[in-house]
């Protein structure tokens, strides 16, 4: 793996051991990203309450509490207060931190919101305000029967409020808590992470804005008269020569002569037009690649055409890149003649190549696209012209018996231009045909973007992403204990990262965070007895998981810890720098049983402000809340419960003051 050498980058690095190693290795991510330009991440200071409201609930949802706890803070606390907001205030206060993050200020803040909530009618947001209190009294106090009155009002919330309770008290309820809970809720979250047609709809949020496709008008070029000079003075010399004929006595042979002449050069010319249109034609259809100039750099539509080709290929297509290879020449020369210079992403084009390359795969077996002419020139073409030919011959015959030696100038120049004059006409009206079929081939691919419009009509919502990726993450924590057989109660605390995988895609809304088509997600359980880490791919379009592997070892056999940071320069702002993290933990025996790795690789993406993108993806990852666990454990190996549980009992105090 190799550093990203866009910027300048500064090594800083946390060790957790004496014994700890430190090496400046990044994971490397592959993607692409589609961009939303929806406004649900977008404030300012002179918007209204409500507006404020709204996207303090959109992050909180999204899974950016620290944006949700600062909006939701200055609404409770600076003259906007009601009951629903100050439920979720508490709520992003306790998101995504465990008892080690919660400092004073967040339980002054906490217990501030509650007084303002007392203070307000009772109603619905009141209540789950209420439950939210009770399980955090439990937590502190170890009481079973308080855990059987909070367990009890928790389940009498709607679903909604016991989902959000669920997901962001997760890092903070444990043990015989959050056993009961999961009692209530864990047989609907395996059935909720593929609701609101999930498997259906969760792609589309990863399929670009679609370009309405252009008209094409094809190229057509004449041939250069400077080049065609023996034609152009053939051409003169018959025109000429046939004018001279009309010097002589007009007899029948004469008559019948030139009669004969017209009629054959007319069927000549005609038919031979429509021979060299049909052939220049078909040759234009097939798609023969061109040569092309070995200096010149492939362009993005060029990346863009060859990638989709690849990923339709049909199985059995064993020579499909030779058999494509003109087709993807055609495709490349007009989508750079349209949109190489527009100011529009490249990907903005990609359902318009995608439709080719699925055009072509279906098609591929036909006699047209193994590079015969769909549009063979007419049966009898060859032989009117021969007909033609022999025609003009009888008259240039009886020319001569009519005694006009003109003929011999008329034939020779005739020799030269007519081919000239064939090849001119038969280029124009293969032009035509080439504008009548980009013409169909236009109504084909409108019909296309209008169905293709219409099939992302439905794509999910940023908040939807967002909790799909929380109950996937219940749902990998649940599945971890079972495969371990681990009891609730001995379970301590956890951790769970989710890192983008290798090649997978990226989709942003406007001050976002990215969501990803896949992920690596790593599960990190705490327990009483020592560590079980298992780390799984999650197909998030699908919601499959596999290629899981797991690693279980005694908090006596970790060696060391390693936190390292390597700095680069934005793209767009250069006086905030962004951050590529990388933490590892390993053994005694030198085995690295653990490494994450937290990257932005935007380096092809120009609209991406990688310095907030950085802050977000810091967010939303795991690792802010992994990291001083992690950390911990390493110094302190078992003894960490027993300071865990010191950190309770002085969070509990402060609580309670």
């Amino acid at each position: 793996m190799t550093e990203d050498a866009a910027g300048t980058h500064v090594g800083n690095q946390n060790v957790a051991s004496d014994n700890a190693h430190v090496d400046q290795q990044i994971g490397v991510q592959y993607g692409d990203t589609v961009f939303h330009e929806a406004t649900v991440y977008t404030v300012s200071e002179d918007d209204t309450a409500e507006r404020k409201h709204d996207v303090a609930l959109s992050y909180l949802t999204g899974g950016v509490p620290r944006r949700a706890e600062n909006l939701f803070g200055a609404l409770v606390f600076n003259g906007n207060p009601s009951t629903e907001r100050a439920y979720y205030y508490v709520l992003s206060v306790l998101s995504e931190r465990g008892f080690g993050d919660l400092a004073a200020a967040q339980a002054t803040g906490i217990r501030d919101a509650g007084k303002v909530s007392e203070s307000l009618p009772e109603d619905e947001w009141t209540r789950a305000h209420d439950v939210v209190r009770r399980l955090l009294d439990q937590v502190r106090s170890n009481s079973g029967d308080v855990s059987f009155t909070a367990v009890a009002a928790f389940g009498d919330l709607p679903a909604e409020r016991q989902d959000e309770i669920s997901r962001h008290l997760s890092l903070l309820v444990s043990g015989v808590v959050e056993q009961q809970l999961d009692a209530e809720r864990k047989n609907k979250v395996g059935a909720e992470r593929f609701s609101a047609d999930r498997v259906g709809r969760a792609w589309k949020f990863f399929e670009p804005e679609p370009a309405a496709p252009a008209r094409y008008r094809p190229q057509t070029f004449l041939p250069d008269l400077a080049e065609r000079r023996p034609a152009v003075v053939g051409g003169i010399v018959a025109v000429l020569a046939f004018a001279g004929l009309f010097f002589g006595s007009l007899t029948f042979s004469f008559w019948g002569g030139l009669l004969l002449l017209v009629a054959g050069c007319s069927v000549l010319v005609r038919h031979g037009v429509e021979h060299a249109a049909q052939l220049l034609h078909a040759a234009l259809r097939s798609n023969a690649p061109v040569p092309e100039d070995g200096q010149r750099r492939p362009t993005a539509i060029d990346n863009l055409v060859e990638r989709c080709f690849r990923e339709a290929r049909p199985e059995e297509a064993e020579n499909w890149p030779q058999f494509t290879a003109g087709y993807c020449a055609g495709l490349k020369r007009r989508f750079n003649a349209q949109f190489g210079y527009s100011t529009q992403p490249v990907r903005q084009i990609k359902w318009l190549v995608d439709w080719h390359a699925r055009r072509v795969a279906r098609q591929w077996q036909s006699a047209y696209f193994q590079g015969q002419s769909a549009l063979a020139a007419p049966r009898g073409t060859r032989r009117w012209q021969a007909l033609g030919f022999l025609v003009t011959v009888a008259g240039l015959a009886l020319l001569l018996v009519a005694l006009r030696w003109q003929v011999v100038p008329l034939v020779v120049g005739g020799w030269f231009a007519l081919p000239t004059v064939v090849e001119v006409f038969g280029i124009r009206r293969a032009a035509r045909f080439q504008l009548a079929e980009a013409e169909a081939l236009l109504i084909e691919e409108t019909a296309e973007y209008h169905r293709w419009r219409a099939e992302l009509a439905d794509r999910p919502m940023d908040g939807e992403m967002a909790r799909w990726l929380a109950l996937d993450k219940a749902h990998l924590k649940a599945e971890a204990l079972r495969a371990g057989n681990i009891a609730e109660q001995d379970l301590v605390s956890h951790v769970v990262i989710n890192q983008l995988a290798p090649f997978s895609r990226r989709g942003v809304v406007l001050h976002g965070p990215p969501r990803y088509t896949a992920y690596l997600v790593t599960v990190i359980l705490l327990t009483r007895h020592g560590v079980r880490s298992s780390r799984v791919y999650l197909d998030f379009t699908t919601g499959e998981v596999k290629n899981e592997n797991w690693q279980v070892f005694g908090y006596d056999r970790i060696a060391s810890a390693s936190f390292s940071v390597a700095e680069k320069t934005s793209k767009k702002r250069a006086d905030r720098p962004v951050r590529n993290r990388h933490f590892r933990l390993r053994l005694l025996d030198g085995a690295e049983i653990l490494s994450i790795s937290e990257r932005l690789d935007s380096v092809n993406d120009a609209e991406v402000d990688d310095a907030e993108l950085e802050g977000l993806v810091a967010e939303t990852s795991g690792m802010d809340a992994a990291l001083p666990v992690l950390e911990a454990v390493a110094h302190q190996g078992r003894d960490w419960i027993e300071f865990e549980t010191g950190r309770r009992k002085l969070w509990s105090s402060v609580w309670s003051d």
